[in-house]
């Protein structure tokens, strides 16, 4: 039985023309940029982050820049409860607006939160489950309360400027008596609101228009990473 030898060439041969017995040893290294192929392939086919405003940082910007009209309207409102006789009611707006204000930021913040969990989750899938079922739940609560506000925001202005013309800040024993600092706290805090929900409006479009691009800086930090690996 005659065996052949066979002609293998080496990366780089000493002499083309010469047999070797000892077949070509491969490089375990050169699956390295399979590995990464593979990385960068899965990193481009999973989805990407979703791009609502919930999700981007402007939303948690905007509660924050609003979250002191609440606190202001319901510590306002308690500390002069009953000290404006020429409307009552602008009391009650008051409190009630802070009470909402801060649960609505309260709601914004836990939405937020999950919104980034769900967009960079590599967790199980039941785990992504239920942060879909907490934002399907809090997300239509928000725009509720949100709508509530925006209602009874308008409603407060007609309160509040309905006594403008016959206020009295001096006399607390006149039926048009209201205290000085809840007429003017009520008074200026209507129009921060519309500065707020101007700024709110200019967040939304820069969402749309500038949004953050991390889902292209994780997958730009994958690919260097396999990259990087490949090279070793």
């Amino acid at each position: 039985m005659s065996s052949n030898s066979k002609k293998v060439t080496y990366k780089y041969p000493i002499d083309e023309n010469t047999d070797y017995l000892v077949p070509l040893q491969y490089d375990y290294k050169s699956t390295i940029p399979i590995q990464s192929r593979y990385l960068e392939n899965v990193s481009s086919s999973s989805p990407s982050p979703a791009t609502d405003f919930f999700g981007l940082i402007y939303f948690p910007v905007s509660l924050i820049l609003y979250v002191g009209i609440p606190i202001s309207q319901f510590v306002i409102g308690l500390v002069y409860i009953g000290q404006c006789p020429v409307q009552q009611i602008i009391v009650a707006w008051m409190i009630v607006s802070g009470i909402f204000g801060i649960l609505l930021v309260i709601i914004g913040i836990i939405i937020y939160i999950q919104s980034r969990k769900l967009q960079l989750s590599t967790t199980s899938y039941d785990r992504s489950q239920s942060n879909r079922i907490i934002l399907y739940i809090l997300k239509p609560l928000f725009a509720v309360i949100l709508l509530f506000i925006i209602a009874w925001f308008f409603a407060g202005q007609v309160f509040v400027f309905q006594a403008k013309l016959r206020v009295e800040f001096f006399d607390s024993t006149l039926p048009e008596y209201c205290h000085e600092n809840l007429y003017k706290a009520a008074y200026i805090l209507i129009f921060i609101d519309y500065l707020i929900f101007l700024l709110a409006i200019i967040l939304n479009v820069l969402s749309y228009v500038a949004p953050p691009d991390d889902g292209d800086k994780n997958n730009r930090h994958v690919k260097k990473h396999s990259t990087h690996n490949a090279k070793k």
